[in-house]
Order: C-alpha cells, then sequence, then structure tokens
C-alpha cells in the first residue's frame, strides 16, 4: 500500500511538474511573439512615418550646417515647392547645435500642379544680425523631390559650391540694386497647351508669384516664349537686394508634364540695373 501511494504521489508530482514546464514555455512563447510584434510594429510605423505624413501631403526637411556660422542668432528660411511658398524663422534653441533643421510640409495637389517624383524645388536660408535683422550670409540649393508622398531631405550650409548648391554660407558686397524687376522667359514651344501657370521668384528671401493666363499670352507671343514681369518695388525686410544676390525662378503646372510639374533655376544678380532676366524652363 505504501509502495502504491508512493507511485501515485510520485506521478502526481511529475504530472505538476510537466504542466508547469509547459505553462512557462507558452508563457515565454508568448512573450517572445509579443517582443517581435511589437519591434516589428515599431519598424512599421517609423517607415511608414518617414514616407508617408497624412494623406494628401509632402514635406520638404531642410538640414542647416550651422558650423561656418559665428554663433548664429537668427535664420530666415524660404521654400518653393509645387506652386506653393513658405518661410520660417529659426532662433533660440534652434540654433543650439551643429546643424539646425526645419520641415516644411505641402498639399500634393492644389488648382495648378499635383506634385511629382521629379519636380524641382528651392530653400534658402539667411543668416541674420538680430539686433539689425540683415542678412549676414546666406547658403541656397535647388533640389528634386524624391518622394512626392513623403518626406525629402535637403542640406545646406557646407561643402563647396556647385551647380544646384552654394555649399556653404556666402557674403554678398555688391552695390545695392532699387526697385529691380525680375523677368521671368518660359518657352513654351513643346506646351502649347499650357493653360494657367503659377509663376514664382524670390530674391533676398521676398517672394513674388502671378498666374498668367498661357493660352492669352501665346497668341500674343512670336516666338512662344512667356515673359511674365515680376516687380520687387520694396526693400526686403533683411536688407537692400544687391548686385550678387542669388535669385530663383520656378514655374509649375500639369501641362508641363513630363519631365516635370514644376521647374526651377536661379542666377546671380550681375548689375545695378532694375531688369533682370531668367529662363524658368
Amino acid at each position: 500500500m505504501d509502495i502504491q501511494i508512493s507511485y501515485i504521489l510520485d506521478n502526481r508530482e511529475s504530472q505538476a511538474m510537466t504542466y508547469y514546464r509547459t505553462k512557462t514555455k507558452v508563457q515565454i512563447s508568448m512573450l517572445s511573439i509579443t517582443i517581435v510584434f511589437i519591434i516589428f510594429s515599431f519598424i512599421f510605423v517609423n517607415i511608414y512615418t518617414n514616407n508617408v505624413f497624412a494623406a494628401g501631403k509632402f514635406s520638404v526637411e531642410a538640414k542647416i550646417n550651422l558650423k561656418s556660422l559665428s554663433n548664429p542668432e537668427k535664420l530666415k528660411v524660404v521654400i518653393s515647392t509645387n506652386g506653393e511658398t513658405e518661410t520660417k524663422y529659426l532662433t533660440g534653441n534652434d540654433l543650439n547645435s551643429n546643424t539646425a533643421a526645419v520641415s516644411f510640409e505641402f498639399n500634393q495637389k492644389n488648382n495648378i500642379v499635383t506634385v511629382g517624383s521629379r519636380d524641382e524645388f528651392f530653400v534658402c536660408a539667411y543668416a541674420l544680425n538680430s539686433g539689425t535683422n540683415k542678412m549676414e550670409s546666406y547658403s541656397c540649393v535647388e533640389g528634386n523631390i524624391e518622394h512626392p508622398d513623403g518626406k525629402n531631405t535637403v542640406s545646406l550650409g557646407s561643402g563647396s559650391e556647385k551647380t544646384l548648391s552654394t555649399g556653404s554660407f556666402k557674403t554678398v558686397s555688391g552695390g545695392q540694386i532699387d526697385n529691380p524687376t525680375i523677368r521671368v522667359h518660359i518657352p513654351l514651344s513643346d506646351r502649347k497647351d499650357a493653360e494657367d501657370i503659377k509663376v514664382v521668384a524670390m530674391i533676398k528671401g521676398e517672394i513674388k508669384s502671378k498666374i498668367v493666363d498661357a493660352q492669352k499670352m501665346l497668341k500674343e507671343s512670336k516666338d512662344k516664349t512667356l515673359i511674365v514681369p515680376l516687380v520687387f518695388d520694396k526693400i526686403p525686410e533683411i536688407g537692400a537686394i544687391q548686385e550678387g544676390d542669388l535669385f530663383f525662378a520656378c514655374v509649375s503646372a500639369n501641362e508641363l508634364n513630363p519631365p516635370e510639374g514644376t521647374e526651377c533655376e536661379h542666377r546671380k544678380t550681375s548689375h545695378t540695373g532694375h531688369i533682370h532676366n531668367i529662363v524658368a524652363r
């Protein structure tokens, strides 16, 4: 009888141990699955966040290298993309590290154009004296949209001067230009079906824009090139326009596709006269 009882107790103890081992394994497996799920969820959310912000939106983030600036106090950052423009200011804690970052969000579609993966844009950062609010130096870049449904990153303020970038921050010391007119030339011999075109020009952080009736202007044009004058009749808030200042012009319309719905060009002012021409496409 004692042997039988002992056998029963040993058997129950063995069963109990097996049960707890099995339960522990199941719990560990469930915990492992949960951890793996959390990790993959985090990775997915991170990737999704970097590529798609919200339905119908895209963004451009400017990363500005501040190492060439001596204790920067204020930056004015200007952008134009997809026929839209925006300006932001960076001060204080925004400028405490070697690199400042500023993000701009835009609609993928407006009444003129829908953003595409080869569309062009520009960003300029102006270093300002916090006391006078006047420009001390600038850095600009012209780029292409790579992610029309997500985040696009561009770098300013470093490197050597290239075709699409000024590289590190530059100064301007030329003579003053009063009331300049930027004449934007838009060749349309290959796009005679263009209708409304948004024209944007920027110089010294100031922006002018206009929507033109391309069909009407084409009828009045001999060589199928539109010429759109944009007058800068006020001194910019960051100082007078000077010879040597960089200026941009962009044109936007769905009919300009392909290759791009928005095309941009830039050049420097080369004289102190009133008229400054630029071919935008």
